[in-house]
């Protein structure tokens, strides 16, 4: 409520001493809960145990805690990733998602509200599940466009993680599988240099202008080998330029 006045605000030539004073009005009580919203560059979005934790640690200065078990990351994390000398961006690595996740299950809420703040999206497929790298996919692109349609729409880049412990038959026919199941078709040259031994997607911006309905790129990587972890940072941070 509004404060009251003393009496030395009423002390004029004539009144030295007042004896009077304004009351104060009554106030109001409530109770407020803040939440805050991390902000962050490059969002990673991903099932738990799918290697977010381990790509931000090998590509920041962040220090998360990384374990062989699902939801090891209860907190968002963030840390900031140099790219050569003179720039950088903030990447966040967020509590994983389940089915469901925009209803509240698994960290649900927790998980969503905070890449609300993000400005592009990485999911992180993971080529070790027992789930397909399309099932886990389409479940992550579903659940964020159930929580936002707004947030769906960001400019987005999908890295298949763990290629380093892959145990199905054929990593190289399963990579050229999923990039045709997202309707794209292989690239042959890149200015990032990735990794040649690997099949992966990525953008023409040269002869073409950028595309926010389809992926930036597809790429896969090895947090643990460093395979195009140092190609995925420069690759994120002209994601980030096509914002602007």
């Amino acid at each position: 409520g509004k404060g009251g006045l003393g009496n030395i605000h009423f002390k004029n030539s004539r009144n030295q001493r007042p004896t009077y004073f304004q009351p104060g009005l009554p106030g109001t009580t409530k109770n407020i809960r803040l939440e805050l919203k991390l902000i962050a560059d490059v969002g990673l979005v991903g099932y738990p145990n799918v290697g977010k934790s381990t790509l931000i640690s090998v590509t920041s200065n962040a220090t998360p805690e990384i374990a062989n078990y699902e939801f090891t990351t209860i907190t968002p994390k963030l840390g900031v990733v140099n790219v050569g000398d003179f720039h950088s961006f903030v990447m966040a690595d967020i509590p994983g998602i389940i089915d469901g996740a925009s209803e509240g299950k698994g960290l649900g809420l927790e998980f969503l509200k905070h890449i609300e703040r993000t400005k592009t999206l990485l999911f992180v497929v993971d080529v070790a599940n027992y789930r397909t790298m399309i099932d886990q996919y389409r479940v992550l692109k579903e659940e964020v466009a159930k929580f936002s349609k707004e947030l769906s729409q960001r400019n987005f880049a999908i890295v298949l993680s763990k290629i380093d412990g892959y145990y199905g038959e054929d990593l190289q026919s399963d990579i050229k599988n999923f990039i045709k199941e997202l309707g794209l078709e292989e690239s042959k040259t890149n200015e990032f240099k990735f990794e040649s031994e690997y099949s992966y997607f990525i953008q023409d911006l040269i002869y073409s202008r950028f595309d926010n309905s389809k992926p930036y790129f597809v790429l896969p990587i090895s947090s643990l080998a460093k395979t195009n972890i140092k190609q995925l940072v420069f690759a994120l941070y002209n994601l980030l330029e096509q914002g602007k």
